[in-house]
């Protein structure tokens, strides 16, 4: 058996290998260990990877600690670096959402303006007409703001959480000419 352990407390890359035949459990790190970080490593090698061997079951058993070996130096840059990798991969998938998130919100208030300014443009028409009686023309106008209306409804739809109709955005003075037409 052969592993490698990546211990964060202090940066330290370590391979432990068992060997049945001699029943030892030897182990080696990337860099010198101090005592410190030594009796740590050692009772987390003998309480977790140890138990999963012959170690304990088999007489003798050997315990070794084998020093620096340089060639972990290569593994602990690759862990690194794959650590690194999927860290911006997560942060390049957080800013994503982020920046969706924000065209949505803008595009959402840009049409909800849109409405707005439509409904504004229909009471100003409406008044502006009824002062010039022309029932026919105000029929069309009403047409064309319905038909806007629910154009504008839809491009808000697409960009925001809270869907509205037509029913939620037009005031009720105003909701009886869209009835009809």
């Amino acid at each position: 058996m052969k592993e490698l352990l990546y211990f964060s407390f202090s940066d330290l890359l370590v391979k432990v290998e068992y060997s049945r035949e001699a029943n030892s459990l030897k182990y080696s790190s990337h860099r010198e260990i101090s005592f410190g970080e030594r009796v740590v490593i050692e009772q987390y090698l003998l309480t977790n990877i140890a138990i999963k061997t012959d170690f304990y079951n088999r007489y003798p058993a050997l315990f070794i600690y084998l020093g620096k070996d340089e060639k972990l130096i290569r593994d602990l840059n690759l862990f690194h670096l794959k650590n690194t990798l999927k860290f911006l991969a997560g942060r390049e998938k957080e800013v994503k959402e982020k920046v969706d998130e924000l065209i949505n919100h803008s595009m959402s208030n840009y049409y909800f303006e849109q409405i707005g300014d439509t409904i504004l443009e229909l009471r100003k028409s409406l008044k502006f007409d009824k002062d010039k009686h022309d029932c026919d023309h105000n029929i069309m106008i009403v047409k064309e703001t319905k038909e806007k209306m629910n154009e504008l409804i839809k491009a808000y739809n697409l960009y925001s959480e809270k869907k509205i109709s037509i029913e939620n955005v037009v005031p009720t003075d105003l909701i009886g000419y869209f009835e009809y037409n």
